[in-house]
């Protein structure tokens, strides 16, 4: 793994607070990256060596532009950066692993094969960790993504992409079962490491094409899982649409929500800032928490590409200036126990 370094250097009085301009050369792609925060941290390059066409199979979150504007089947809500949740109280660093350590899904990291089911797996993964929060950490199961990848036909396409927004309906309607290894429906898609996508490599594990969505099953296809179908099944009661405004006191007080972001070809760890490269499509995942790292505050979320990918398969996006239109779609959800 080849290491880079970061040269900062004072460009001009005019910038904004906390911001320099710096430049490195990311030798892998030979683009010339300037204008970054000032962070003195090292930057890994070989870690997110993705092109387009390997992004096509994992990149799955669907949508729509008008007016420049992202939108999902929920419908868009206009940019609010109002601060009503307290702001001046608010911790500077938060982590639901930290603060909910017994539910252990909110540090589980999925792996979505070659499937762009990043729309199923981050929704599911966000209502696993709000039931167990709501159930005062009795209910620690793990939730399959499965039946909503396979039988909500108002989500979307399966294996080839999907609406993150009508997941969170379509738990409210028909709800969730469980998976993981002893639960009710299993994940299906086997497992694929997204950071070797040469074949020639004896780490490769990934094939050309994406899976096969599989077909939908209303039953529990886990022969060690005796509990019935229909008694397994967990709703919501209600989704709430989190301005960024509000999104903090909500991760807060109730646990993981979801975003959706764009996803260009400079999509890297530590904390990103898009900077140049083409779009390459959207991805929803799972936000956990906030912090800030030498005066560059983030987001920190979880995404479905196994821990071989990022910081153990979690990243940090900047905070404060809706970074590839992350701060446009905060959603969340209250259970029913």
């Amino acid at each position: 793994m080849k290491l880079l370094f970061t040269f900062i250097s004072l460009e001009s009085a005019t910038l904004r607070e906390s911001q320099f301009k710096g430049k490195y050369i990311v030798s892998t792609s030979e683009l010339l990256i300037s204008r970054l925060p000032l962070l003195l941290l090292f930057t890994y390059a070989g870690i997110n060596q993705l092109g387009t066409f390997d992004y096509k199979n994992i990149v799955g979150t669907r949508g729509f532009h008008k007016n420049d504007k992202e939108f999902d089947i929920i419908g868009h809500k206009d940019n609010n950066y109002d601060t009503d949740d307290g702001s001046n109280d608010m911790p500077e660093t938060f982590d639901a692993r930290n603060k909910w350590f017994e539910c252990v899904s909110i540090a589980h990291i999925w792996n979505q094969g070659i499937c762009a089911a990043d729309w199923a797996i981050s929704v599911t993964s966000a209502i696993n960790d709000r039931i167990c929060i709501k159930s005062k950490k009795n209910i620690t199961a793990f939730y399959s993504p499965q039946k909503v990848l396979s039988c909500c036909d108002d989500c979307g396409d399966g294996c080839n992409d999907g609406y993150s927004g009508a997941v969170w309906q379509y738990w409210m309607k028909r709800g969730l079962v469980t998976g993981g290894d002893y639960g009710c429906q299993p994940w299906l898609i086997p497992p694929c490491n997204h950071t070797v996508m040469d074949e020639r490599s004896p780490s490769y594990m990934c094939g050309k094409y994406k899976s096969e969505t599989p077909r939908c099953t209303l039953n529990c296809y886990n022969p060690n899982y005796s509990k019935p179908f229909l008694k397994d099944i967990s709703k919501g009661i209600r989704i709430d649409w989190n301005c960024p405004g509000m999104i903090r006191n909500e991760l807060k007080k109730h646990g993981p929500a979801t975003a959706i972001m764009r996803v260009y070809e400079d999509f890297l760890t530590r904390i990103y800032q898009h900077v140049t490269g083409k779009l390459l499509g959207q991805i929803t995942v799972k936000v956990i928490g906030w912090g800030v790292n030498r005066g560059v505050q983030y987001w920190l979320a979880a995404n479905s590409w196994s821990t071989s990918w990022g910081d153990k398969g979690f990243f940090k996006i900047r905070h404060g200036y809706n970074e590839c239109l992350f701060e446009d779609y905060f959603i969340s959800g209250r259970p029913v126990l």
